[in-house]
């Protein structure tokens, strides 16, 4: 999943390691540096936060923090 070489960027593919490949992403759009999604694990829904080191090699701006903390907040609440 993570290349060899630790100066080469990679893509956040994440669905390789859910069930079926179902990825619900959030804010697609929205601070592409960082991802947010619901998958399922093993049977159990999850949250996935990450960082995509292909857009602006990964770095947590403003943009990413808020949209990262905003959708940590959202699964707290219910509990995911």
């Amino acid at each position: 999943l993570v290349p060899g070489d630790p100066n080469t960027p990679y893509d956040m593919n994440i669905r390789e390691v859910v069930d079926h490949g179902d990825l619900f992403e959030i804010q697609p759009d929205a601070a592409k540096n960082i991802v947010t999604a619901f998958a399922r694990m093993e049977g159990r829904t999850v949250s996935v936060v990450g960082n995509n080191p292909t857009t602006l090699a990964g770095c947590l701006d403003i943009g990413a923090s808020t949209k990262a903390a905003r959708f940590v907040r959202f699964c707290d609440a219910f509990h995911i």
